[in-house]
């Protein structure tokens, strides 16, 4: 029998939105949402609130990568379910699971074809 653990992070998404929509991060330990904004394929204005919330700007091959904490309980839930750590680490250990990530898309994608996957 497999034991079942809780992930650091899942990926996220609205399947019924158009192919321009967004993907995200979710932390089940931090109980905390990460929207990633690539930047090489979107355009997104941020209004004033969501300026002032944590994010930071990550680079994957030649592709630039903005993650954006939207909810934000890093702090309040550090310690309780996953260890107590800054706003920053949260968001550099999200990049390096989207990080994992891309780099097995990219080793299951053909280089003639399109994704299978988004």
């Amino acid at each position: 029998m497999k034991e079942l653990t809780l992930p650091h992070f899942l990926l996220a998404e609205n399947p019924t939105e158009d192919e321009n929509r967004f993907i995200y991060i979710y932390s089940p330990v931090y109980l905390s949402f990460v929207l990633i904004i690539s930047e090489d394929s979107q355009t997104v204005l941020l209004n004033d609130e969501m300026r002032r919330k944590p994010r930071k700007t990550f680079t994957y091959e030649d592709e630039s990568f903005e993650f954006v904490i939207l909810q934000n309980n890093v702090e309040m839930t550090g310690g309780q379910l996953a260890p107590k750590i800054s706003e920053e680490e949260f968001l550099n250990q999200a990049w390096k699971f989207w990080e994992d990530y891309l780099i097995w898309e990219d080793s299951k994608t053909d280089e003639s074809e399109t994704s299978q996957f988004n």
